[in-house]
């Protein structure tokens, strides 16, 4: 009996160890690569997604020309790696993640595939639980843009950019209204969904260019969409859009990095300050974003000396 005693605590205490050891395991970054490993590498591999003109479909763009000189100041290689909505954070972090609103939760574990995401990515609450954002590379915001012959009507602005949702919102009540969950475009990060409007959820597999032609073509009323993004597709389809006017306050994009590549956050952070000090980050905007000044007239893309 006594033997037989021992032998069950033994088992379990391993199987605390193994549960332990599991956890642990869970635990632990997924493939770190910090700046040591990028630089032993010589490779510095580029997250992104084809988006208005931050990365076009032929790969060019102004993150991708920034990776390049990014790469260029480590002395390193550049690789693109193109990636989904879905799963571009778990690509970088090597984390599956659930997201809820503003939480995240994370489910399980996979493969990391690069060091750095920049795509025009939003800074969102729940990304920020997540991943660890650069300072900000470019200004941002989510407006509803509707078909030209649409009943929506812009609204005026009144300086109160609270006001000026609220007016936004009070015009939503059964228009059906194009989003994306799992990102910046998703309705409830806006309340959306309590307005009374027909939410239409967007494949996250397609090209979000996409949403504005699909309003174009009727398959909705309206669209969420990011500032940038508003900007290409009014001067793309001049005549057939309209902006209703902004359903959040002023947002911000920026570079992604891994918690665990805090050391390659840092240094391009050093890189940037003095990219946009030269001037040379001013002269990527004027080239891929030339209106941006339009609408963020504060927005310099330059360090003051």
């Amino acid at each position: 009996m006594v033997s037989m005693n021992i032998y069950t605590g033994m088992a379990g205490i391993q199987r605390i160890i193994c549960i332990f050891f599991v956890v642990l395991a869970m635990a632990l970054p997924v493939g770190a690569e910090d700046l040591d490993t990028v630089l032993q590498s010589g490779t510095l591999q580029h997250l992104g997604i084809p988006y208005a003109n931050f990365i076009t479909p032929d790969r060019q763009g102004l993150d991708v020309d920034l990776m390049h000189a990014f790469a260029d100041y480590l002395g390193v290689r550049y690789k693109f790696i193109e990636s989904t909505w879905s799963t571009i954070i778990p690509d970088l972090t090597g984390k599956k993640i659930k997201v809820e609103g503003d939480n995240v939760s994370i489910t399980g574990r996979t493969k990391k595939k690069g060091n750095v995401i920049a795509t025009g990515f939003t800074v969102l609450p729940w990304r920020e639980k997540i991943v660890s954002f650069s300072q900000e590379t470019f200004p941002s915001g989510i407006w509803l843009i509707s078909r030209n012959d649409s009943r929506l009507t812009p609204i005026k602005p009144t300086g109160d950019i609270h006001n000026d949702i609220a007016m936004v919102k009070k015009e939503l009540a059964g228009v059906s209204v194009l989003g994306l969950q799992g990102s910046c475009l998703a309705p409830s990060l806006y309340g959306i969904d309590k307005t009374g409007a027909q939410l239409r959820f967007f494949p996250p597999g397609n090209d979000l260019e996409e949403m504005i032609p699909s309003v174009i073509a009727h398959n909705a009323d309206a669209t969420l969409i990011d500032v940038p993004v508003a900007q290409v597709a009014l001067t793309r389809w001049p005549g057939k859009i309209k902006v209703i006017g902004p359903v959040s306050p002023p947002q911000k994009m920026a570079c992604a990095f891994a918690r665990d590549s805090p050391k390659l956050k840092a240094k391009f952070d050093v890189f940037f300050h003095q990219f946009k000090k030269s001037g040379q980050y001013r002269k990527l905007v004027e080239k891929y974003y030339p209106s941006v000044f339009t609408y963020y007239p504060n927005f310099a893309g330059q360090e003051r000396p």
